[in-house]
């Protein structure tokens, strides 16, 4: 899955596809206008206002161009009494962007920071927290009726800092992880759905060996990996590891010290040995992986987001309408089913006082996204605009072919703008089994999510060399999956991580994490 799926899309509105809630997006002529237009400032939702509220905003986009007269960000102004004037910046840009506009004082009253490039622990942001230059939101929620009853309280102390909440994030699935397999293959084989990790063993090894496409030739993956280490970390968690942290007597370690971590390599290293998996996964790009497993040349892969499993069934049927995906999550490992939770967020928006000048206009702000939870803003940005994006029948959303192509074009910035979840808008649409399976999944994930203990915390010195780090630690698991060190060599490797920094950057770490608690 790209980058930009991660950070959310809307996924066409069609008879087989469910589609997402985290619909938004925003459009106008990037002017800050600093200010509002009407008395809806500082009312809470519900409240009568006399004329729209201007609010600026900047965010990234991913398209060719930026979005503009966007019917569904207007008709989003209409509900909402506001009139956005939104700053698009090209996604490959908006670091820089959002860098230099921080520096100058110059960041409009909404400004999207991505959790990718630190979120609200960049140092730039830290930075900014800590010399006032954000509103603290958090004493003000308690007046909006959805903010202070809709927002996930784990989340929100996700992307809070120092125990305070300066930003409201935009909605991620929480629990999303799982394997995704050829659904096809495992019944010619005549397997079931691995439940446990020796099931999983088992499935991979015949997806390789036992020719489950039926061309009489040795030439199939079991496993699917790509380079980078989402799929082992997600593994680690099948084996009991804490999600990048875990607390051990009382303090924060990181999860690759554990002997659940290595026993994940161990499950990995034996796929690689056996030529269970693809030889060439540490330089494989998540486009190559995609295509192999599209192509039939391999069974299944670990993913971080098993709402892949959707498109990829999708891509598949166009070539092989015989072909169908399948994907579970709840593996039985040494403690029971886990799955790494993510952060619950795909960034988060932001409030700078230079732009914000009052609280009355800060209210303002906090009420447009207050009513994003109300029953037709929520389904707009869910669907977009029903008769153009989407039509009912018996009650469920559905898309002809012209309505998909003009949904998927005018939904494409919404995600950006958008903080509700998948869970929020009322109606429903029309859904394969598959995406209903895999929406049951993510509700019910929700209970064996392991969460990074350690996200609401910081350390100066793995923020100054968390690339050092990171190299250290990722060439070690490559050198050990691959053969080139034992576990003698692994311990000497985490030694040599510790000698870095790691060792301060624990210290650090713990005095930050021991004064929250």
């Amino acid at each position: 899955m790209t980058t930009k799926q991660k950070r959310g899309k809307l996924l066409p509105v069609i008879c087989v596809l469910t589609v997402s809630a985290g619909l938004a997006a925003g459009c106008g002529d990037g002017k800050d206008a600093g200010g509002q237009e009407g008395s809806m400032a500082g009312q809470s939702s519900g409240t009568a206002a006399k004329g729209p509220t201007t609010i600026t905003m900047m965010m990234p986009y991913y398209s060719t161009e930026a979005p503009k007269n966007n019917p569904i960000i207007q008709k989003l102004e209409e509900l909402t009494n506001t009139k956005l004037n939104i700053t698009w910046v090209p996604d490959a840009a908006y670091k820089d962007k959002l860098s230099v506009s921080l520096a100058s004082g110059d960041l409009p009253q909404a400004t999207v920071v991505s959790h990718i490039d630190g979120g609200i622990y960049a140092p730039s942001i830290v930075s900014g927290i800590r010399s006032g230059a954000f509103w603290e939101i958090g004493p003000m929620l308690k007046d909006y009726p959805n903010l202070s009853t809709k927002l996930n309280k784990d989340v929100m102390k996700n992307a809070s800092h120092d125990g305070k909440y300066y930003s409201l994030y935009r909605s991620r699935v929480l629990a999303n992880g799982g394997f995704v397999y050829r659904q096809d293959w495992l019944d010619k084989l005549g397997l079931q759905e691995p439940k446990t990790l020796d099931d999983l063993y088992n499935v991979i090894k015949a997806f390789a060996l036992n020719d489950p496409d039926g061309n009489g030739k040795n030439d199939t993956y079991g496993l699917i990996s790509r380079k980078g280490f989402n799929d082992l970390n997600m593994l680690a968690g099948f084996f009991g590891a804490g999600n990048e942290y875990e607390k051990r007597d009382g303090k924060l370690i990181p999860s690759f010290f554990t002997d659940e971590h290595l026993n994940a390599m161990k499950f990995m290293k034996r796929l690689y040995d056996e030529k269970l998996m693809n030889g060439d996964f540490a330089v494989t790009e998540s486009s190559q992986s995609k295509a192999l497993f599209e192509g039939g040349k391999g069974g299944g892969f670990i993913s971080t987001s098993i709402r892949d499993a959707i498109t990829h069934d999708a891509a598949i049927k166009k070539t092989n309408p015989n072909g169908q995906v399948g994907v579970v999550s709840r593996i039985q490992g040494p403690k029971g089913e886990r799955i790494m939770a993510s952060p619950g967020y795909n960034g988060i928006f932001m409030f700078p006082k230079n732009s914000v000048k009052t609280e009355e206009q800060m209210r303002g702000i906090l009420s447009f996204f207050d009513k994003m939870f109300e029953k037709d803003v929520a389904n707009l940005l869910g669907f977009g605009i029903e008769g153009m994006h989407y039509h009912l029948e018996d009650g469920l959303v559905v898309g002809t072919e012209q309505e998909k192509a003009l949904s998927q074009k005018d939904g494409a910035p919404i995600p950006q703008l958008s903080i509700i979840g998948d869970e929020i808008p009322t109606l429903k649409a029309k859904s394969t089994p598959l995406n209903n399976k895999v929406k049951q999944m993510n509700v019910d994930n929700v209970d064996i999510a392991i969460s990074n203990p350690a996200l609401s915390t910081q350390s100066p010195t793995f923020t100054e060399k968390s690339g050092e780090l990171d190299k250290i630690k990722n060439d070690a698991r490559m050198k050990f999956i691959l053969g080139e060190i034992d576990e003698a060599g692994w311990k000497k490797e985490v030694e040599k991580w510790l000698k870095a920094g790691g060792e301060k950057g624990l210290e650090e770490l713990n005095a930050e994490y021991a004064k929250l608690k």
